[in-house]
């Protein structure tokens, strides 16, 4: 692809919707809560209040003191899950373009739709084999001090996967394959929704700007079930803090992969007593309470109609922290008394 041309198209469009933001977006699906210029929850990073959608500029502006300031595309980027082709091909329905159509198809960014992005997760999931003693998952999981004599099903090793970056341009390029760590992340009806992927080198995370990735976005409430729940469960935000809960309190557990995801969470029926285990993130914004609590407040109000249960919030004590790192240190201070 020309990157000139592709720049070309991307200025035509943001000139044809510059003071049309309000209407594009709604006519493109973004609900009007998000657009109603109060500040609330981020739809692409979560959180409590940190998100205004203000349109200052006539771009579609908002601001959000989590993941920075952006404007209409990248807002339905992540409202919508729409990658940044698709963005600029349903703009162009709204707007038209004055580029000739041949011009339009020589630059036209195609990308994959929901079913082979569901197809590419199965293909990926296929070439995975699950994780053996000594290799690259279980070395990983070994140094974090997460070893397991058998591990969850959900998790497996794929050998050699593609990493990608993108440039300037949006394009997604391949730099290099790593061993990687899945974790199948399934919806409220027990299907894979996508895959969490953790890029590995020598037993520890690669050395790229962004090591863990999921699949797709849109995740939506589901989860990686990484025991199965029972009467009790235990929650997380990330899969190796997940994995160390389970090791320090026997508890079957769950990893919402983020704090956003965490308040969202689809529970089964059947869990009475639910814990809930925060990142604590007093040394940044309090994501990691606040979603947990939310999490914990919806629950509450949900009894209603669920039936009574038993909610805890668990914190650590240091700000920075989470239980991944609470276990580390309680290994250590095992280690130093041996």
């Amino acid at each position: 692809m020309d990157s000139q041309a592709f720049e070309t198209r991307v200025a035509d469009i943001k000139r044809r919707a510059h003071g049309r933001w309000n209407e594009l977006l709604r006519a493109l699906g973004v609900d009007e809560s998000i657009l109603n210029k109060r500040n609330q929850p981020c739809p692409l990073c979560g959180g409590t209040d940190r998100f205004q959608y203000t349109d200052k500029y006539g771009e579609g502006n908002y601001h959000c003191r989590g993941c920075g300031p952006g404007g209409g595309l990248k807002l339905l980027q992540g409202v919508q899950g729409w990658d940044f082709g698709t963005v600029l091909r349903r703009l162009e329905e709204c707007v038209g373009s004055t580029l000739p159509a041949q011009a339009r198809t020589r630059i036209g960014v195609k990308e994959p739709s929901a079913d082979r992005m569901k197809a590419l997760a199965k293909r990926i999931w296929n070439e995975a084999k699950p994780i053996a003693p000594g290799d690259e998952a279980d070395r990983y999981l070994c140094h974090r001090g997460l070893s397991l004599v058998a591990y969850p099903k959900v998790l497996r090793l794929h050998p050699a996967l593609g990493y990608y970056e993108k440039n300037a341009s949006g394009i997604s390029r391949k730099v290099a394959d790593y061993p990687a760590l899945l974790a199948c992340i399934q919806g409220a009806d027990g299907h894979a929704v996508t895959l969490h992927r953790t890029y590995l080198e020598n037993g520890t995370k690669a050395p790229r700007r962004d090591p863990k990735k999921v699949l797709s976005t849109g995740i939506n409430g589901a989860a990686v079930r990484l025991f199965e729940a029972g009467e009790e469960l235990a929650i997380a935000e990330g899969i190796e803090t997940a994995l160390a809960i389970h090791l320090s309190t026997g508890k079957p557990v769950w990893a919402a992969i983020n704090a956003g995801n965490m308040e969202k969470l689809w529970l089964p029926d059947t869990v009475r007593r639910l814990c809930i285990y925060a990142d604590n993130d007093a040394d940044a914004e309090y994501d990691g309470q606040a979603c947990a609590f939310a999490l914990a407040r919806r629950l509450k109000k949900e009894e209603r109609k669920s039936g009574p249960r038993q909610v805890e919030v668990f914190v650590p004590r240091q700000a920075g922290c989470d239980w991944a790192d609470v276990w580390c240190a309680r290994l250590e201070h095992i280690r130093q008394a041996a």
